[in-house]
């Protein structure tokens, strides 16, 4: 168990950053290289929309000197994909020092390609040198805003990503420590209850066996329906009304006659998700604090309801009503955490007194059917 909370709680090995160079280096290199002639192509269409180029020659010249045009801007393009493709290789440590590279790359690409082009010839030998600088420097331009867009990209993502992890881990934190709350209430509740109804079953057994034996039963019964609150989340509405009736069932034979129940939950509703251990707990603190504390006795009242898209589940009791611990011991507080941590301000427990005596406990959750996310 400690193994497994240590594995959850690990923090994740892959950095965002991590995230973004392996993103850069397992792009394939097809992929950057045809990116990067489509991107050229359709930059080099900007000279077929200079009107003084159509008044100036005739189609088919324009068109020719547009595909004189398109190669330059390729071939300038396929170098500079071959420089990103190189960058991305590079380890390196920051953020900035890839958006750094990865303007050098379009740069010594672009530079690259204006080299290849005036070896060639293709950009003539007027100019000279010049305008080769000139197309160099105005690449220089395009790095820089690429590599600083990217900078503020990949920041906001890190950041982004950090924060999710913080909130994610933070939640997993609260789910645990609800459940060890949990954890904690069936282990305060279950030896006082079980000793007790033992007791009052070597005590039946003596005196009224007959009583003794239905004792028993419905023990056993108990036992039987709080198995699967014991698997946590998947527990469903059926399961914790049984749990709660075999609970009461026991209770109600030990008080000999003070206690009286009565159940209103309609059949169709029972296939339902529903947090473990909510309703009991409920009802075992009216019986408790309400029932146990009144001379005569008095009845217990559980209804569940569907009232729109929420479940409400009302524990209602007659006995001595708030007795200053009935509304903050930790059954209740771990009720609240853990409709808290299922269902946000969704899932919401409210004490109210019961007339004309008593407490009614309402607790709300969204109704969900099973499986549903």
């Amino acid at each position: 168990m400690l193994e497994s909370t240590h594995r959850a709680n690990r923090p994740a090995t892959t950095t965002p950053r991590q995230v973004a160079t392996a993103a850069l280096s397992q792009m394939p290199s097809s992929t950057v290289l045809i990116g990067s002639v489509v991107v050229a192509v359709l930059m080099s269409t900007e000279y077929l929309f200079q009107p003084f180029v159509w008044r100036n020659w005739p189609w088919d010249e324009v068109l020719a000197g547009w595909f004189e045009v398109a190669r330059d801007r390729v071939v300038v393009a396929l170098m500079i994909g071959s420089a990103l493709i190189g960058s991305s290789r590079v380890p390196v440590r920051t953020l900035r020092a890839r958006a750094a590279l990865l303007a050098a790359a379009i740069v010594a690409g672009a530079g690259a390609g204006e080299l290849v082009l005036l070896a060639g010839g293709a950009l003539g030998a007027e100019g000279g040198p010049a305008p080769v600088l000139g197309r160099v420097a105005r690449w220089a331009v395009v790095g820089g805003s690429v590599s600083a867009m990217w900078f503020v990209w990949r920041r906001a993502a890190e950041a982004s990503a950090a924060a999710q992890a913080v909130e994610l881990r933070r939640v997993r934190l609260e789910r645990q420590a609800t459940e060890a709350r949990l954890e904690a209430l069936r282990g305060q509740i279950e030896p006082h209850f079980l000793f007790n109804t033992l007791a009052t079953v070597r005590r039946l057994q003596q005196v009224e066996p007959a009583q003794g034996a239905r004792l028993l039963a419905h023990f056993v019964d108990y036992l039987r329906s709080a198995r699967p609150a014991q698997q946590g989340n998947g527990n469903l509405l059926g399961q914790e009304v049984d749990l709660t009736r075999a609970y009461l069932s026991v209770v109600a034979l030990r008080m000999a006659g003070r206690l009286a129940v009565s159940f209103d939950v309609p059949d169709d509703l029972r296939a339902l998700p529903f947090p473990p251990l909510t309703l009991a707990t409920l009802v075992e603190n009216a019986v408790k604090h309400g029932i146990e504390p009144a001379p005569a006795g008095g009845m217990i009242t559980v209804v569940v309801r569907r009232v729109g898209d929420t479940l409400e589940a009302v524990v209602a009791d007659t006995g001595v009503g708030f007795s200053g611990t009935s509304g903050s011991g930790i059954g209740l507080a771990n009720i609240r955490a853990r409709l808290h941590t299922l269902y946000g301000s969704a899932g919401t427990l409210k004490l109210h007194g019961n007339l004309p005596s008593g407490v009614r406990a309402s607790m709300h959750l969204p109704c969900r059917q099973r499986g549903a996310a």
